[in-house]
């Protein structure tokens, strides 16, 4: 009897051993990806790239999705590692992707398209004698600061005369949680020309060499949050690419931006090693590529577009306007427009996205000089300066832009706009991909930003759903809890699992309609969101 019972107690301790370890392969399975960053995060068109993935893989049927075209993906065995394959039509720039599986998916990373040949860091490459030589006249080269006190160097051979151009994209684009520091050394090791922070975080640094030889150029960094460290820091997540060279850099092009449906646009180019100072782009083309270090976009505008010297006495005529100009003598831009009073107008001087210097301070005085409002930043995180005015009688009224340093010169340049005021939301979310659970339905919240008196009732729903999985509409009130915030809930069960992109959407009573986005870390809003079904009871 004692044996019988002796036997119950071990069968039932290996039964119950096998039931933890069914449900621990089961949960392992049943994990999403995570993917925190690939290494490098870029490479050149035309090759083909193997990138380490890190994060966790998560187990079944996992891929990596993206949704821009151009790029194919190949995962190792054990799903740490990825051959990309980037095909010669590849739109240059920041292509978004993510990792999936049956379970869900990772939130969407940055993998960076280039022009130039690229070279992966080494170590040690810390000391000037153990410089990494940069292969080509001009590079991307791809590195990570992995620890505490970490340094890279790389030489570059430069003629008399030649300007290198040295440029880190770091925090801005690909999240590195590190404030970069570029140096240019000569073969003394005598420091000739440093940048700290940009146009962001992320250092730009110019030389012209004075004879032909080898220079040095370091990359170091301190966090981009102060901390108590002394000293240069380091981590595994201080993932960096350097473009560096004499290959012609173009720092921007006037117009910078082009109307929408627009025909041929000439462009004058501004920048370093440029042997031309004018390029065409072609109807519907909006990259400027050519034989430059590093691509330019012209972006799309509703507004008409101006340069201002195209503005006689800089009399604005008409709204809606975008104006293209830049601060390249001490003082303000100042411009005239005729308002009727009560009339609302909505300005915004745009520098951000446009890579400019420019940290601008925008204002609105009447014909006596009065300062009616002014604005600065946008937020801490963008320099832009928004403000909306009504006019308080008819006249003359300046619109005025310029430096909260009193800065200026060829890269402080800017995108005036000028437009009657319209009531209007933002609705955004803090995620790209989202899960169902089996046993209660997803709750996604969404801020509503109302703008500019917009008191419209605005219903929320979701599209791309599948059949049986369903998503109520939910109201945002003009007053009450749901004025600033609503959550969307989606239920339903599947027989087996699906994943697919839904969009959020708000509407209006009268059929107006606002995206719910999320804004990558270069600014980019994207409004396809990655939803995962699990099968019901796998």
């Amino acid at each position: 009897m004692k044996r019988t019972a002796g036997c119950f107690r071990v069968r039932s301790s290996l039964l119950l051993a096998l039931c933890w370890l069914a449900g621990a392969v089961w949960s392992l399975a049943a994990d999403p990806p995570v993917l925190e960053r690939l290494v490098p995060a870029g490479g050149q068109r035309g090759t083909t790239v193997t990138a380490k993935l890190v994060g966790k893989p998560g187990e079944g049927n996992v891929r990596l999705q993206c949704g821009s075209s151009g790029l194919e993906f190949r995962l190792s065995d054990k799903r740490d590692t990825v051959d990309i394959d980037i095909s010669e039509q590849a739109e240059p720039g920041v292509h978004l992707l993510r990792l999936c599986n049956d379970a869900g998916a990772s939130e969407l990373r940055p993998f960076i398209v280039g022009i130039l040949p690229e070279q992966q860091e080494t170590e040690p490459n810390g000391r000037l004698a153990e410089a990494l030589a940069v292969a080509s006249s001009a590079a991307t080269v791809n590195g990570v600061l992995e620890k505490a006190g970490d340094v890279d160097s790389w030489a570059v051979s430069l003629e008399a005369g030649q300007t290198l151009v040295a440029s880190l994209t770091a925090s801005r684009i690909l999240g590195a949680p590190m404030d970069g520091v570029l140096q240019v050394v000569d073969g003394r090791g005598t420091v000739v020309a440093q940048n700290d922070d940009d146009c962001s975080m992320d250092p730009l640094v110019t030389y012209t060499a004075p004879a032909a030889g080898l220079w040095y150029v370091r990359v170091f960094a301190f966090p981009a949050a102060p901390n108590s460290t002394i000293g240069f820091a380091g981590g595994a997540d201080y993932v960096y690419r350097l473009t560096l060279g004499a290959q012609p850099f173009v720092h921007h092009a006037m117009p910078l931006v082009r109307q929408q449906g627009g025909g041929e646009l000439r462009l004058h180019l501004h920048g370093w090693n440029l042997a031309v100072q004018e390029a065409v782009l072609g109807a519907g083309q909006n990259m400027l590529i050519g034989q430059f270090a590093q691509p330019w976009r012209v972006y799309e505008t509703a507004e008409p577009v101006w340069l201002e010297e195209q503005l006689s006495e800089r009399v604005l005529k008409s709204v809606p306007a975008a104006i293209c100009g830049c601060l390249e003598q001490p003082g303000a831009d100042v411009f005239r427009l005729e308002l009727k009073k009560g009339q609302r107008l909505s300005l915004t001087a745009e520098v951000r996205r446009f890579e400019s210097l420019l940290d601008p301070v925008l204002s609105v005085r009447d014909a006596a000089g009065k300062v009616l409002k002014e604005a600065d930043d946008v937020d801490g995180g963008n320099p832009d300066a928004s403000l909306d005015i009504t006019a308080p009688s008819d006249g003359q009224f300046e619109v005025r832009i310029e430096d909260r340093f009193l800065g200026h010169g060829d890269r402080w340049h800017y995108v005036l706009r000028c437009r009657e005021t319209v009531a209007e939301c933002r609705l955004t979310v803090q995620g790209t991909a989202w899960s169902l659970p089996a046993d209660k339905p997803l709750e996604i919240p969404v801020a509503v930003e109302r703008r500019n008196g917009f008191a419209e009732v605005l219903t929320l729903q979701v599209s791309g759903l599948p059949e049986g999985v369903t998503a109520e509409p939910v109201s945002s009130a003009k007053d009450g809890d749901t004025a600033k915030a609503v959550t969307l809930k989606i239920a339903g069960k599947l027989s087996s699992a699906w994943s697919g992109e839904i969009r959020l959407t708000g509407r209006t009573e009268d059929g107006r309609e606002f995206p719910v986005v999320w804004s990558a870390a270069d600014g980019t809003n994207v409004s396809g969101f990655w939803l995962t079904v699990p099968a019901a009871g796998g």
